[in-house]
């Protein structure tokens, strides 16, 4: 579903800058020290605490799986030079990763045999992150000289598909607090969560990055986006830490 999802807001992306290049053509505004970009991107970081927490004994196994991104811009400079400018986008992305860690006292919430139930687990816990977000990003830009160009600012992100799920594994569970009885998972046994519904429909934070001319049309980029509020939900605490979206962006892009 998010491959057709990407798929058809790509080919509207395009089309929707072209129509805009024609109809604006004649406009001085638009068409006089204005440039536009589209740009393609493979991010790798992930739903994060800052700093460690100390549930989290041991990061087993990290994986940020293939998260995609395609953007259309446009940069209205402020002056014939082309020094300083204001950039406007419209992005539609991945975030996911997969992790398998080891934790003690970790709070959660668990599917067991068809109830839920809230408690602190130790042992092994695995969880898979996919979200696709339809992002606008607000920047400023300079350009240093004719190869290199910096920009930073801020980005706002709708998710149009959440999934936030995993299981825990090869420990114990025990019910409501850390002495409560104990439910164990061993031998191949295991309990799944899901969380996709905790999941933050709206995201901001900042972004910061650089980009690199191989000649005046084609660049490269990199890029970092830091999640200002939390990935799920303020409400929800069947997690005990605070978890933002973390991650580099790397990619290329053609200019005109």
């Amino acid at each position: 579903m998010t491959k057709y999802i990407y798929t058809l807001l790509i080919f509207s992306l395009g089309l929707s800058t072209y129509a805009q290049q024609e109809e604006l053509k004649n406009n001085h505004f638009f068409n006089e020290n204005v440039t536009y970009q589209v740009r393609s991107q493979f991010s790798i970081g992930g739903g994060a605490p800052l700093g460690l927490p100390r549930e989290i004994r041991k990061v087993k196994s990290y994986n940020p799986t293939l998260q995609l991104g395609m953007e259309a811009n446009i940069t209205k400079w402020l002056s014939d030079e082309h020094k300083w400018g204001v950039r406007l986008g419209i992005r539609v992305e991945g975030k996911g990763m997969k992790t398998d860690a080891r934790v003690k006292d970790y709070v959660t919430e668990i599917n067991y045999n068809g109830s839920f139930v809230k408690g602190n687990f130790t042992g092994d816990v695995k969880t898979e992150i996919r979200n696709t977000y339809l992002t606008l990003p607000v920047l400023a830009t300079y350009n240093i000289n004719e190869q290199w160009n910096v920009y930073g600012g801020l980005y706002f992100s709708a998710a149009i598909d959440r999934s936030f799920d995993g299981y825990v594994y090869d420990g114990y569970l025990r019910q409501g607090n850390p002495t409560g009885q104990k439910l164990i998972f061993q031998d191949g046994k295991k309990a799944d969560y899901d969380f996709s519904n905790e999941v933050n429909r709206f995201q901001w934070g900042s972004q910061i990055g650089a980009e690199w001319k191989l000649n005046p049309n084609f660049f490269l980029f990199a890029d970092a986006t830091y999640g200002f509020n939390s990935l799920l939900n303020r409400d929800f605490d069947a997690i005990s830490f605070t978890m933002h979206n973390i991650y580099l962006n790397l990619g290329f892009g053609y200019q005109f």
